[in-house]
């Protein structure tokens, strides 16, 4: 049985890595990251993270203390009773990057 935890970050927007080392703390333990959505607004980031927690011993909550530790983080919050959704994207025009050609 998968145990999939659902957690919310709420971190500072210093650099384009704050994701890249958000996702590194979890991979320093071996702990499965399945998706990740992070919203911006006005250098504050929400960034939601489902996480599997089945295959490596517990380590799960030892990533999130050392997550919260970090300087970037404000809070870290695990969440229950989630629900999630998949979201829907409605497009009217998009630009195709193929080999340095770009078409409309």
């Amino acid at each position: 049985m998968t145990q999939e935890k659902v957690i919310k970050i709420q971190a500072d927007y210093r650099d384009s890595g704050l994701v890249e080392r958000i996702a590194a703390s979890f991979r320093r333990f071996w702990v499965d990251i399945k998706w990740m959505n992070m919203e911006c607004d006005s250098g504050v980031c929400t960034i939601y993270m489902s996480i599997n927690d089945a295959h490596n011993l517990g380590n799960l909550d030892l990533s999130i203390v050392t997550l919260s530790k970090m300087v970037d983080i404000d809070f870290v919050e695990e969440l229950e009773g989630y629900e999630y959704k998949k979201f829907e994207m409605n497009y009217k025009k998009s630009k195709k990057f193929e080999w340095g050609v770009i078409s409309e």
